[in-house]
């Protein structure tokens, strides 16, 4: 190749990044306006968190007591209960995938002149962003569960938020890829979801499980979503040191973006 194309060559994959960086932000402003037409949805996700926060957590303390020395279980389990709801909405993001699908939304969407896996990163970062501020909304009730809020574990621990809204956002919209009829994602998604959800960790840790619920607790990929927040926001030892848990996210996270590329494209 000539040194006088380089430039031409250079200035057309510039174009179409920012070709497809304006369909995703497009894409995500569109599904971001949808979700705020509907504050009852919000309103109720926030009040079941409220719930599990007053009522699960700070109940229990006084059958349970400490987990740790100087730690509560209202503490303890705080950040898997924030976890539960980000991977919850993260999952569930996709179903609204196979709904654009179903009516036809999606065909009109695939006709522009843009890589097709906008689309679903453009509902990943409409998803991943909302779910991101309301667990920084949730972290402000933080002290009520006993948990020590500084800034730094704050944004620690919205960071990991984010990187956990992501990685199961992906998840969900892999399986809306997979998966074509709206009622059986909807089936797998819960069949999915309750088993993923009481297998983190989130409310006892591993350590103390037997040996079998152990193993099948390694292999869940929200085990070091939860671990991760918990030590962001809590300290001391986790499951895997912090950069471990990020190499487990991390692991799940790039396979799951190469289907999700694969099963967009066709």
């Amino acid at each position: 190749m000539s040194t006088g194309l380089l430039p031409a060559v250079a200035d057309s994959a510039g174009a179409r990044s920012a070709s497809g960086a304006r369909a995703v932000a497009v894409i995500a402003h569109r599904d971001l306006l949808r979700q705020l037409k509907r504050p009852g949805v919000l309103f109720s996700q926030a009040v079941q968190i409220v719930f599990f926060v007053l009522v699960y957590a700070v109940g229990f303390d006084g059958m349970i007591g400490a987990v740790r020395p100087g730690v509560p279980f209202s503490a303890y389990v705080f950040p898997g209960i924030i976890a539960i709801q980000v991977v919850s909405i993260g999952v569930a993001s996709g179903q609204t995938y196979a709904w654009d699908r179903e009516y036809g939304v999606l065909r009109e969407l695939l006709v522009a002149p843009v890589p097709r896996i906008c689309l679903p990163l453009g509902k990943v970062v409409a998803g991943a962003g909302t779910v991101t501020v309301q667990s920084m909304l949730m972290l402000a009730f933080a002290p009520l569960a006993g948990v020590p809020m500084t800034p730094r574990r704050f944004c620690l621990a919205a960071g990991c938020y984010a990187l956990s809204a992501a990685v199961f956002s992906v998840l969900g919209l892999c399986l809306a890829t997979l998966i074509k009829r709206v009622q059986t994602l909807q089936a797998t998604v819960q069949l999915a979801m309750f088993p993923m959800l009481f297998l983190s960790g989130s409310v006892f840790s591993p350590e103390d499980a037997p040996g079998w619920l152990s193993a099948a607790m390694h292999l869940n990929p929200m085990t070091y979503a939860v671990d991760l927040a918990r030590q962001s926001l809590l300290g001391g030892p986790g499951l895997l040191p912090w950069w471990g848990d990020l190499a487990a996210l991390a692991g799940v996270l790039v396979p799951a973006l190469g289907l999700l590329r694969l099963r967009s494209g066709r």
